[in-house]
Parts: C-alpha cells; sequence; structure tokens
C-alpha cells in the first residue's frame, strides 16, 4: 500500500484559464478539491494486478511486481482480470481491468516512459470500487511487446490506446488520465479521432505532461549545461540500446536511484514510496527510452487539443517537476477553456506516487462531474 504520509497543505485551486498556483485539499485523506465539502478516504489499498502477458514479444526485463495468471485484487471483494489486446501492428498489449463490470463509467489510465501501470495502483485501488478501471502497459514496456523498428511514436501510441478502448471499452462513457508521455497518446488519439471526444470520452485528465517543446526542456540544468549536455544524448541513447537488463547491474542501479531522486519527487518521500518509483522505472526495458524518446522530444500535438475544448479536463503538474514544467501545462490549459489546471507544491514528476491522496482527489471531481452524460453516447467504432 502506498500513503501519502506528507504534512497537510492547503491553497488554492483555478477554474478556467491557465493560472500558475497551488492546489489544496485540506487536510490529508479528506476534504474535496477547491470545495471544502468533506470526503474521507485512503490512497489506496491491495495488491498489485496479475497476470503474465502472453505470447508477445518479450520485453527483456523484470515485472514491476509479482504476478498470478489471470486475475488481479482488488477493494471490497471486487476482482478484476488481466487480458492481452493486440495492437493494428500485431504487439501484444498486457491490460488489467478492475471494478464493476456494470459500472456507469470507465477510467483509463496511460502512464508515461520508463514506467508501467504499477504506477496507478494507488488509483487503481481507490477507483475500482466506484468506476471500471483500466490499466495497461504502453508497447515496449513491462509485460507489453515491444514492436518492430520505427514504431516508437506518439502517434502508434495514440493507435494502440484507441484499439483498448475497442476492445475492452466498447460501450459507455470514458474518462482517460495520462501520465507524462500517456498524455501524449491521449493527444495523438484527439488528432486521429475528434470525433470520440464529447461522444464517449466524456473526460480527460493529464498529468505532469507536454503537448510540445520537450526538447528545449533542461532537467533542472543550467541552460549553458543544458546546451552542452544535448549533444551527449545520441551516445547515451545508443548506450542504453546495448544494456539489455538494469537488475542486476550496480552501476545502472545506482544512477536509476540518484534519477528517481532528483527527478520523480521533490519532497522527502517515504522509502517505500522511492522503491516503489526504482520499481517502476526497471520495469521497462533500458531500450525503450532510447526507442521513444526522440519522438517525444519532436511531438507537437497543440492542434489535438482541440478535440478537448468541449469536455471537462484536468491538467495536473507539480511545481517542481524538471522533466515536464510547470509551464508546459499551462500553456496546455491555456488552450483549453474547460480546463482546471491545479499545481501542486513541492512535487515533482512522478505526482501519482508523491501525492497520491490529491490526485485521487481531483481525479475523483472529475469522476463525479461527468457522472450519467447526456443520452447521446455510442458505441466505438469497429475499429480506429
Amino acid at each position: 500500500m502506498l500513503t501519502d504520509r506528507h504534512e497537510p497543505w492547503t491553497g488554492q485551486v483555478w477554474t478556467g484559464q491557465a493560472r500558475s498556483g497551488e492546489a489544496g485539499t485540506g487536510q490529508a485523506g479528506t476534504g474535496e478539491a477547491g470545495t471544502g465539502q468533506a470526503r474521507s478516504g485512503e490512497a489506496g489499498t491491495g495488491q498489485a494486478g496479475t497476470g503474465q502477458a502472453g505470447t508477445g514479444q518479450a520485453t527483456g526485463r523484470r515485472s514491476a511486481a509479482p504476478m498470478r495468471a489471470g486475475r488481479a485484487a482488488g477493494p471490497d471483494g471486487a476482482a478484476g482480470s488481466s487480458r492481452i489486446v493486440v495492437a493494428d501492428d500485431g504487439v501484444e498489449l498486457y491490460v488489467t481491468v478492475d471494478g464493476p463490470a456494470d459500472a456507469e463509467t470507465t477510467l483509463v489510465f496511460c502512464h508515461g516512459l520508463s514506467s508501467c501501470l504499477e504506477c496507478w495502483e494507488n488509483q487503481r485501488t481507490f477507483f475500482a470500487g466506484r468506476a471500471r478501471v483500466v490499466t495497461y502497459d504502453q508497447r515496449g514496456h513491462n509485460r507489453s511487446g515491444r514492436g518492430s523498428a520505427g514504431s516508437a511514436t506518439v502517434a502508434q501510441l495514440g493507435r494502440d490506446l484507441c484499439r483498448i478502448l475497442v476492445e475492452v471499452v466498447p460501450a459507455g462513457p470514458v474518462i482517460l488520465v495520462g501520465h507524462s508521455m500517456g498524455g501524449m497518446a491521449i493527444m495523438a488519439l484527439a488528432h486521429a479521432h475528434p470525433e470520440l471526444f464529447g461522444r464517449r470520452i466524456v473526460g480527460v485528465a493529464l498529468l505532469a505532461t507536454s503537448a510540445g517543446g520537450l526538447g528545449g526542456v533542461t532537467l533542472g540544468l543550467p541552460a549553458c549545461g543544458a546546451r552542452l549536455l544535448r549533444p551527449l544524448v545520441p551516445a547515451l541513447l545508443r548506450l542504453l540500446g546495448d544494456d539489455p537488463a538494469r537488475p542486476g547491474r550496480p552501476a545502472v542501479d545506482e544512477v536509476v536511484q540518484l534519477l528517481v531522486r532528483r527527478y520523480s519527487y521533490a519532497s522527502q518521500v517515504p522509502s517505500s514510496v522511492r522503491e516503489a518509483a526504482v520499481r517502476v522505472i526497471c520495469s521497462a526495458p533500458a531500450q525503450v527510452f532510447r526507442d521513444f524518446y526522440p519522438a517525444l522530444t519532436a511531438y507537437d500535438g497543440f492542434a489535438a487539443l482541440a478535440a478537448l475544448r468541449e469536455i471537462p479536463i484536468l491538467v495536473m503538474v507539480g511545481r517542481d517537476d524538471l522533466v515536464t514544467p510547470v509551464g508546459h501545462s499551462e500553456a496546455i490549459a491555456g488552450a483549453l477553456s474547460s480546463a482546471r489546471l491545479v499545481v501542486l507544491p513541492k512535487t515533482g514528476h512522478n505526482l501519482m506516487l508523491e501525492r497520491p491522496l490529491v490526485v485521487n482527489t481531483a481525479l475523483g471531481r472529475l469522476l463525479r462531474l461527468v457522472t450519467r452524460p447526456g443520452p447521446a453516447l455510442r458505441e466505438l467504432p469497429a475499429a480506429c
């Protein structure tokens, strides 16, 4: 179980046009973000999802958590399942489904680069009692297949997400939640299928993500240092491609620990939370960063945001995020009049692990906002 054990903190939440600020929840574990309405609940309990990833191409890495075939524990006796969804290019994607089968709304969680579906454990266990919850490993990550050379693109991630919706959530309202690269996958889906947004997809949460300009991020380095480092990136990525696995390689593991301390969190989190981030990062093959990095730094998804303008949008970021700095979320919210921007103080890139109670409260507000939408919902097309 991961819980937010930080000191309580307060602040403000803005609605509408983008503004830089701090989100407030009142006392830790209770409260409605921005409304003051009391609501209690722990961030999440239960074990990680279960199952092994079929027969797809092996990623060459261990899973983030031990798995038993085909079942996933959920709260209040609810049981989930795991399955394989085959992408349009034949790559097998590992998917877990939790929560009541007859739930009115489905939450689909899309993780970021060098992560896996277990990063959503707090959200999965929190929401599985009140909605259907779908999580999956992005291609090349953890239990999903890697795909052929050239398939590591944001557009392909959008097509993968579309296939998962068609196969796993063929009907009913959907809320998409994307962290970092997962947010870009949602934008790619919006670019390819804007007709789904408002008709089937009734809400979107974009956590610590970017619609473009990541190539200019300095990762907290001085501008001159970033300019010196940037020409070395291709060589570093080639080294990552030659590294078959991180576990058991002390030097690489130390680098991972350093990166977690520097970029995942901005506060003193419990050791269990730090270890969770390390497990999540080490679940992905080292090559996956090399495969996706060029596509992410070149991505421009601002045109896709037009499809999101008519539905409720939550944009959330840590004030101390060095990977996708606050300005990137402000730019997204500034392009969306329906967006609610939440900036978390003393929070880094992995905000759903560092501040699970706050993230769950904000997502819960979004879920209640879109519950019982209009009757115009239709089924997804047979193919994307």
